[in-house]
């Protein structure tokens, strides 16, 4: 015991060993349970993970196929051709067949792994595939077939269990979709898929050295396993998933820990998105296990190595510092009874180590004590004069202090944390919060005064100073100039700071900011600040690429109205169209006043000139309207000119000059409201003002006058219709519809014209009904036009008006008004279709044209446009003719044929089944008179 006793560094490796063996045994115990743990924890993750990996990469194997039946469902011509067969002896006839079988082929061929693509036919219990000379036998019966009955099941795509294919004789599954009209199913299409595929796709995975994966189906069947060397390859194998079919088979992904002393394992399960099936990966524990047993020994010999160095240190130890401390402890303990000094033997003190250096240092400090016990005295009468003198200098900090509080400015000091150390009243004052608050708030949390942005500044440069917007917390907002700087004091840092109430200040700066850049009268912007803002808009423009437009507006006559009415209410003229014009811009644009009667709009960032000219229309049919001044309505003349940036002018002084000399032009003529300072611009805006205008008064002064084109039946050469065709007889001329047509469609003049072009030629076809020519005449009707409620009764009524038959009425519709809405032409055909009232779609093959189309609305005629006529034979050998034509007769529809002007076109159109046509070869277009002449000669030279 004395031995252990006398020694500190014995009893220090005791403990220290003791304490290792402790701490090694407790660690290894943790060590192994935390790290099987982890081992485990870590296995099942990449387990599951390795699962979900699967699962994701079949779900892409069969989205990318489930896209391609996807694209299969938008085909028209699947859907027609599954309406269409109600027997298997139609379907080689039928003018779809090949097409579709084509497509088959090519969906089979756009991917290596789909085997066979198809379609089954309800009504005809029929199968037509990409295996062109398939037919299935008399016994085939498709309610028997696995991927039909889950087509019925599902109404929706989904993706088949295995089975043999009897086409391919290969084990197949099925990504299958039905073929559904109004909400019943009349066949299904889809593709196979060889299971070998997914067999190679999952014999590319590897769970650790002894894991598997496993493919399930939706029942828990296994639908791939792989090889396995410990176990014969058979279901038994994998009888053990019975245990858990319920669990697996759930729907939801998880991991099963399944207790076996033979093959305990752990089983993760993750049901894949796409498909029916389940991915099963399974890993052995003694593979999660295996690292934990490589890692554990070598810590074990490491262990006992470490206790038997520390063993060998701690007697090495003993021997060279134990005894000499020992004698060091008794001479320290002897100095500190009252000896002057510490006196060790010279043995120790002539060591050059640690002990000799303690002895030593020892020896000197007992000699310096002493000496600073005699400084030690003389420093207390030093210390009590610095005491004096610092209570002075607190007396003087007291006084600045006071006088500090007494100032307008608001000054405060915050310690490193942001919380007022000092603040004088003012302070308080202009913050709006008593000192109770203040003392207790962190500045920079509430964001009273500084924020995270000036203290980042602050730790560049020490100093920051500046205005800045400051809200008290009853609502008013205050304008202040802060100045703050950091201060460092020793290891902390202090902040400085004073604050000054602008707000006064400010509100005056307003006033004059006000003053200089508005109109008190309107309240808008003023010249000046046109002239700065335009100029600054387009010295920034280096390259001039933005387009801009400056848009004077002067009132005409406006002194006539202030000496007539007076200035008061020529004031409230001008503050009326201020407010009218307000509403006519917006926030990117820049509305003043310039002067007394004239305003200016700054458009930026123009689209297009036509953007504009449609604006400069709307602005000035608003100007042009009425004003209410005083319970009056007062019409105001506006004249108005434009002038382009950068086409005008390069610069705002010029941009200016010019916009005031086309309102200068503009004034001097007087026949218009506006101007463009660029002519060619400015002619065609006035020639499409113009037209418009004239287009306002052609139909109240009958400037309008209808021409009608024959339609000859070219076997018999009678005449078996016609096409009104509207002119325009101005004044200045005749003027051809594709001049004015599309103008009128703009302005929606084209629906008084349109209802104008209904009835006059309704009343010619009655005309030459009551002469016994009962012919048919066709009207084009407009996009605009075609409105259920408005054609239905419009035609309805004219139809009334006029008493002329429906079957004497043919309406023609392009291909572009079939597509913009298909319910309501569906709807509106289908009325004039019960009326008797015959449709045709002109210029057929320009635009839309689909088979969907034809067998969808209710049409009776197609029209071929000009442009497939017009180069046969010459350039032209007429293959998109004979397409249209041999359409036509599939459907049981009429077809004629426009532009017709040689007797080798007649040849070719009469060769090709199409026996009516409309050209110059039979007649150009030609008005009443000329069109009964025209009728009477035809009957003439056919008898």
């Amino acid at each position: 015991m004395q031995w252990f006793k006398k020694s500190l560094i014995r009893r220090v490796g005791t403990i220290v060993i003791v304490f290792i063996v402790s701490a090694f045994s407790i660690f290894g115990f943790i060590s192994v349970w935390l790290t099987s743990n982890f081992f485990e924890a870590e296995s099942t993750r990449e387990l599951s993970k390795d699962a979900l990996q699967i699962a994701t990469e079949i779900d892409q194997y069969i989205g990318q196929n489930i896209a391609i039946v996807n694209q299969m469902k938008t085909n028209q011509d699947y859907q027609a051709i599954t309406e269409d067969l109600t027997t298997r002896s139609e379907k080689r006839q039928h003018p779809l067949f090949e097409v579709v079988t084509q497509e088959l082929q090519a969906i089979k061929s756009s991917s290596p792994n789909i085997s066979l693509a198809y379609i089954g036919i309800t009504k005809s219990n029929d199968v037509i595939s990409s295996t062109y000379d398939f037919d299935p036998q008399p016994d085939y019966d498709l309610n028997n077939r696995i991927w039909y009955m889950e087509a019925l099941r599902s109404r929706k795509i989904t993706v088949t269990s295995p089975y043999i294919d009897i086409v391919t004789n290969k084990m197949v599954v099925s990504i299958i979709t039905p073929i559904l009209k109004n909400s019943t199913v009349i066949g299904a299409m889809g593709i196979d898929l060889q299971v070998s595929d997914l067999y190679k796709l999952m014999d590319a995975y590897q769970v650790s050295n002894n894991g598997y994966t496993l493919l399930l189906n939706k029942d828990g069947s296994i639908f791939y396993q792989p090889e396995l060397d410990n176990a014969a390859n058979t279901d038994d194998s994998f009888a053990y998933l019975n245990l858990y079919k319920d669990q697996i088979t759930s729907g939801n992904s998880g991991v099963i820990d399944y207790p076996n002393n033979n093959y305990s394992s752990y089983i993760a399960y993750v049901p894949t998105a796409s498909s029916n099936w389940i991915v099963v990966t399974v890993i052995p524990k003694s593979d999660v296990l295996s690292p934990l047993n490589r890692f554990f020994y070598p810590i074990i010999f490491l262990a006992l190595l470490l206790l038997i160095l520390i063993s060998l240190f701690i007697k090495n130890m003993t021997n060279l510092i134990s005894a000499p401390i020992i004698t060091i402890s008794k001479a320290v303990e002897t100095f500190s009874n009252g000896d002057q000094e510490i006196n060790l033997p010279e043995i120790l003190c002539s060591r050059e180590d640690e002990i000799g250096i303690l002895s030593n240092g020892l020896h000197q400090m007992s000699q310096r004590i002493s000496d600073y016990i005699e400084k030690i005295k003389i420093n207390n009468a030093t210390l009590n004069q610095e005491v004096e003198k610092r209570k002075g200098i607190q007396s003087r900090l007291e006084l600045i202090l006071e006088l500090l509080s007494g100032t307008d400015e608001g000054i405060f000091i915050l310690n490193d944390e942001f919380f007022c150390i000092y603040h004088n009243t003012a302070f308080s004052g202009i913050v709006g919060l008593p000192d109770a608050d203040l003392n207790s708030l962190d500045l920079l949390e509430n964001e009273i005064l500084i924020n995270d942005k000036l203290l980042k500044s602050l730790q560049s440069t020490p100093v920051w100073s500046g205005e800045i917007e400051y809200t008290q917390r009853q609502g008013e907002t205050l304008f202040l100039f802060l100045k703050i700087s950091l201060v460092k004091n020793r290891d902390f840092d202090f902040y400085i700071g004073n604050i000054t109430n602008l707000t006064a200040h400010k509100k005056i700066e307003k006033d004059i900011y006000y003053l200089k850049y508005f109109d008190h009268l309107t309240k808008l912007n003023n010249k000046l600040f046109l002239d700065e803002s335009g100029a600054k808009l387009i010295n920034s423009d280096i390259n001039h690429t933005a387009n801009h437009a400056l848009i004077l507006i002067n009132i005409d006559n406006f002194r006539i109205i202030n000496e007539a009415k007076g200035f008061d209410f020529g004031n409230k003229v001008l503050i009326t169209l201020a407010n009218r014009l307000a509403k006519l811009t917006t926030k990117e644009d820049l509305l003043v006043r310039l002067g007394n009667d004239e305003f200016g709009i700054l458009k930026t960032h123009i689209d297009s000139n036509d953007s504009l000219y449609e604006y400069i229309l709307d602005l000035n049919k608003n100007m042009s309207q009425a004003l209410l001044i005083n319970d009056e309505e007062l019409i105001v003349d506006v004249s108005m000119g434009i002038s382009l940036y950068p086409n005008d002018a390069k610069h705002y002084a010029k941009l200016l000059k010019t916009a005031a000399s086309a309102l200068n032009t503009v004034k001097a003529n007087k026949g218009q409201s506006f101007e463009f300072y660029d002519k060619e611009i400015n002619n065609l805006s006035i020639y499409k003002y113009e037209i418009q205008q004239k287009l306002r008064n052609a139909l109240n002064n009958n400037e309008f006058v209808l021409y009608y084109q024959p339609q000859i039946d070219m076997i018999t050469n009678e005449i078996v219709g016609m096409e009104a065709l509207i002119r325009w007889n101005s004044p200045t001329g005749m003027i051809p519809p594709g001049n004015f047509i599309s103008i009128a469609e703009e302005s929606n003049l084209i629906i008084p014209i349109g209802e104008w072009v209904l009835l006059t030629a309704c009343q010619f076809g009655k005309k030459l009904e009551s002469l016994n020519y009962a012919i048919p005449i066709a009207v084009n009707l407009s996009m605009l036009q075609f409105k259920s409620n408005y054609i239905n009764e419009l035609v309805e009524s004219i139809l009334t008006k006029t008493d002329l038959p429906p079957k004497l009425l043919e309406l023609e519709i392009t291909e572009g008004i079939l597509m913009a809405n298909e319910k309501e032409c569906e709807s509106i055909l289908t009325v004039f279709h019960n009326m008797g009232i015959q449709i045709s779609i002109d210029d057929f093959g320009t635009g839309y044209s689909s088979l969907s189309y034809l067998k969808k609305f209710a049409v009776d005629k197609i029209k071929i446009d000009r442009s497939f006529i017009k180069g046969i034979p010459q350039f032209d050998n007429g293959t998109i003719a004979k397409v249209i034509i041999e359409l036509a007769r599939n459907f049981n529809l009429k077809v004629i044929a426009e532009g017709v002007e040689t007797e080798a076109q007649i040849d070719f159109l009469l060769k090709n089944n199409c026996s009516t046509a409309q050209g110059f070869y039979y007649a150009k277009p030609l008005n009443e008179e000329a069109l009964i002449d025209f009728i009477k000669n035809l009957k003439k030279e056919n008898r």
